[in-house]
């Protein structure tokens, strides 16, 4: 493992996937100034406000051309790994439903006053590191008043 931070602005990032899960994932990536699109049949009624482009159906192989990066984030194995294995060698994909189909994991991160702290658990336990988050963040607003 190797953390990095990248900067997502104005990149293209596909998101297969219009659950819950995919919400969490593109509220991050539009946060990061990326440009969504999302390919679902269904989508989440929190994006369909969001600034994204949504395209209306199954995952097709030639829906990630062009892509960043992609998240797979159906509730279907199969789908998320035919995602996983179309990607290009230079596209980086995020399988949210199996570890060892994903060239990154998503980090927990605190960001105040300048210093920011990544937080991982190599896609051990997501909820830990979201915990974790919240005691940096804490720590972080008492030290830097200092």
């Amino acid at each position: 493992m190797y953390p990095i931070m990248v900067n997502l602005t104005g990149k293209l990032v596909v998101v297969v996937g219009g659950g819950q899960v995919a919400v969490r994932k593109v509220e991050g990536l539009l946060q990061a100034g990326a440009r969504v699109t999302v390919v679902s049949p269904e989508l989440h009624p929190k994006l369909q406000t969001a600034d994204v482009i949504w395209i209306n159906r199954a995952y097709q192989k030639g829906d990630l051309d062009d892509a960043f990066l992609v998240f797979a984030c159906t509730n279907q194995d199969l789908v998320n790994q035919a995602v996983y294995c179309d990607a290009l060698p230079s596209q980086l994909v995020n399988n949210t439903g199996n570890k060892f189909e994903s060239d990154f994991y998503n980090v927990a991160w605190a960001d105040l006053g300048g210093v920011s702290v990544m937080i991982s658990t190599q896609g051990q336990s997501p909820s830990r590191a979201k915990q974790l988050r919240k005691e940096v963040i804490a720590f972080l607003r008492e030290h830097m008043e200092e």
